[in-house]
C-alpha cells in the first residue's frame, strides 16, 4: 500500500468515527449514487440530489456536507425547519456561487476586450458576490454542526 493510499484509508475511518461520534449514519456507495440510510444522494453535474425512496425530497443541493447532513436528518425523520434552513443556506450559496463563476467570465472577458470601465464595474460585482457566496457557505456550513 503506498503512502498516499494509507492516508486516504487513514481519512476515510477518521471521517468515519466522527460521523460515528456524532450519531450520523454513514454514507455508502451504492449502484445510484450515495445511500444514507433509506437516502439516496444522486449527483447531477456538480449538483446533488437526495430521492427517499422514489421521491425527490432536496434538488440541485451544492455543498456536499450539506448533502451528507440532509440525508441524515432526512432519513432519521428528524428536525424539519432545521433541514429547511439548511437547506436555503445551500440554495443562497449556490446562486451567489453561480452568479460569481460568470461574473468572473466576464470580467475576464472585458480584461481581454481591453474594456477596462467595464471590468471595474464587474470587478466590484464579483468580489461582492464572492463575498455573498463565502457568507452563505460559512451558514450552511455552520447550521450542519447543530
Amino acid at each position: 500500500m503506498t503512502e498516499i493510499s494509507k492516508r486516504f484509508e487513514n481519512l476515510v475511518i477518521s471521517s468515519q468515527r466522527k460521523l460515528a461520534d456524532n450519531n450520523q449514519i454513514l454514507p455508502i456507495k451504492v449502484e445510484q449514487g450515495i445511500a444514507v440510510g433509506d437516502v439516496i444522494i444522486v449527483s447531477s453535474g456538480h449538483l446533488k440530489n437526495l430521492y427517499k425512496k422514489t421521491d425527490l425530497i432536496y434538488k440541485d443541493v451544492s455543498l456536499n456536507d450539506v448533502a451528507i447532513r440532509l440525508a441524515n436528518l432526512l432519513a432519521r425523520n428528524q428536525n424539519y425547519p432545521l433541514r429547511e434552513r439548511i437547506y436555503r443556506a445551500d440554495q443562497e450559496y449556490g446562486k451567489y456561487f453561480i452568479e460569481w463563476q460568470i461574473l468572473k467570465e466576464k470580467y475576464r472577458s472585458s480584461i481581454k476586450n481591453n474594456d477596462l470601465q467595464r471590468a471595474d464595474i464587474l470587478l466590484v460585482k464579483y468580489e461582492e458576490c464572492k463575498i455573498k457566496a463565502q457568507r452563505a457557505k460559512n451558514l450552511a456550513l455552520g447550521l450542519i454542526k447543530t
